[in-house]
């Protein structure tokens, strides 16, 4: 009887533990480090890296604090086709269920697959989704930016489910948040800043996140 209800035991242990083992593209914090950003490091103005999480070898995001008035999450991509669509959408309306790692930004909480950096994932179409107005800035072959005041948004890419970044607000009593997005290419990799106010008290101009990156 010992052996059986020992046997069992094991037998419980394993099976639970493959459900705590994290998914081998989760991403890790490293405080103080920051991805590298093809032309663009260092920034300009006054900014303090808080640190970036990796998967495997690779830094994938980064955050930095800009003259302690803004938040700036930086979300460096690989593969990106050379015909590669970028599109943004006044839409909101399916499943966000899944396997997902989670990256806090003070004022509101990002949720991402790991899949997305996968070394071998080409990305040939990313798709930005607001629940609320799209303002379009710029749009070049090589830099995309605009602005939005929102409660919730996603990123998707190839039209994928499984491949998702959605981000909604945390902050108790906040019910939308002022935000400046730009998506850069160079090269094969793409980078997608997403600039946000510190504070729920900090004005955000619309124009702030190119003026900071390319002014």
């Amino acid at each position: 009887m010992k052996i059986i209800s020992i046997i069992l035991l094991l037998f419980l242990f394993f099976s639970c533990k493959k459900y705590i083992i994290p998914n081998e593209n989760s991403l890790n914090f490293v405080p103080n480090k920051s991805i590298e950003i093809k032309s663009l490091l260092p920034f300009k103005k006054k900014s303090v890296c808080i640190g970036s999480y990796t998967t495997g070898k690779d830094y994938v995001i980064s955050q930095f604090e800009i003259e302690s008035k803004y938040s700036l999450i930086v979300i460096k991509l690989k593969n990106i086709s050379n015909n590669f669509e970028f599109n943004n959408h006044l839409s909101f309306n399916y499943s966000t269920s899944g396997y997902f790692d989670i990256v806090n930004e003070g004022l509101y909480e990002a949720k991402l697959s790991p899949g997305v950096f996968e070394n071998n994932y080409k990305i040939n179409k990313i798709d930005f989704f607001s629940d609320s107005q799209i303002e379009n800035h710029i749009t070049t072959d090589s830099i995309k930016s605009f602005s939005l005041n929102f409660n919730k948004y996603a990123i998707k890419f190839n039209n994928d489910d499984t491949k998702l970044i959605f981000s909604e607000i945390e902050y108790y009593g906040l019910k939308s948040l002022h935000a400046n997005v730009l998506f850069y290419k160079s090269e094969n990799e793409g980078y997608i800043f997403i600039m946000t106010p510190l504070k729920k008290n900090i004005s955000l101009d619309k124009n702030i996140l190119y003026d900071y990156l390319f002014g």
